[in-house]
């Protein structure tokens, strides 16, 4: 049988293209400045989902954001990040998000306030954390209701152009001095078949 024609399952193969298996969930109620993920099992593809994130009064406007670790989580790399997102507002117009050298690897949650209802939703794929001859680079696809009340949604993509194991993420607020109120994230690994 050819290659693609299995590959498809046009011969009447069954393709299984992978799964999703819960690594672990975690839920805020009360204001945390911060969830980590450490055991990130032996993934070559991490799915995070966040959903509910609402940030205290003193994040108003804030996005939930992402670093990573090299040595287990007992710190986070906070610089060296390449990110390149599209902002969508729901009266149409759009924006650019870019740099070369920042200190959040993704965003993993929309731009919120922290009023009744204004909770941010995102989730975010994770690439080669565990690999330490490749780059880790993510895809993020996030919604949010801003301080203004504006329906936002970004997506995009970040690097962190270095070659070396990644195995920890840690989730917080993107404004400092800011905490987490409310948010459920759930790691996922994919199996490959």
């Amino acid at each position: 049988m050819p290659i693609g024609q299995a590959k498809f399952g046009l011969l009447g193969g069954v393709v299984d293209p992978g799964k999703l298996e819960l690594i672990e969930t975690q839920t805020v109620t009360t204001e945390t400045s911060a969830i980590e993920f450490t055991d990130l099992k032996n993934y070559n593809v991490h799915f995070l989902v966040c959903s509910n994130f609402q940030p205290n009064a003193l994040g108003d406007g804030a996005s939930l954001i992402t670093r990573i670790s090299n040595d287990g989580g007992s710190s986070y790399i906070a610089t060296g990040y390449q990110e390149a997102l599209q902002r969508i507002l729901a009266d149409g117009t759009n924006s650019e998000v870019r740099s070369t050298n920042t200190t959040r690897f993704t965003r993993s949650a929309g731009a919120t306030g922290s009023s009744t209802n204004e909770n941010g939703e995102g989730y975010t794929y994770f690439y080669n954390l565990l690999n330490s001859s490749k780059y880790s680079f993510s895809t993020t696809h996030i919604l949010g209701t801003d301080s203004a009340t504006n329906f936002n949604m970004y997506f995009g993509n970040s690097v962190l152009p270095t070659a070396e194991t990644h195995n920890a993420i840690q989730v917080f607020s993107s404004v400092g001095g800011s905490s987490i109120s409310t948010l459920t994230a759930s790691l996922y690994g994919i199996a490959e078949s």
